[in-house]
């Protein structure tokens, strides 16, 4: 396995970020954006996903076989994340 790095940009629909797979992984965030950013599963809005405040980095475990979805509550707003690749 390889560790790969992404920019993504979001905005105020939910996006996928990163693919269910079959092992747990270790996922590094960091937002530079001017805005927050929320992540979560399928359903994710801004009022009911993990917060990661602007110019703050975070650490989270996506168990097995889950999809992580991330959105903001503005317009193109970007974040970088880094995470162990299949």
């Amino acid at each position: 396995m390889t560790m790969k790095s992404e920019v993504h940009t979001v905005s105020t629909s939910a996006v996928k970020i990163i693919d269910a797979a079959i092992q747990t992984r270790t996922i590094y965030f960091h937002v530079d954006s001017s805005h927050t950013i929320f992540l979560g599963g399928p359903d994710l809005t801004a009022a009911n996903g993990l917060q990661i405040n602007k110019g703050t980095s975070q650490t989270i475990v996506l168990p097995a076989n889950e999809e992580l979805w991330a959105v903001s509550d503005s317009v193109d707003q970007p974040f970088g994340i880094l995470y162990q690749a299949d």
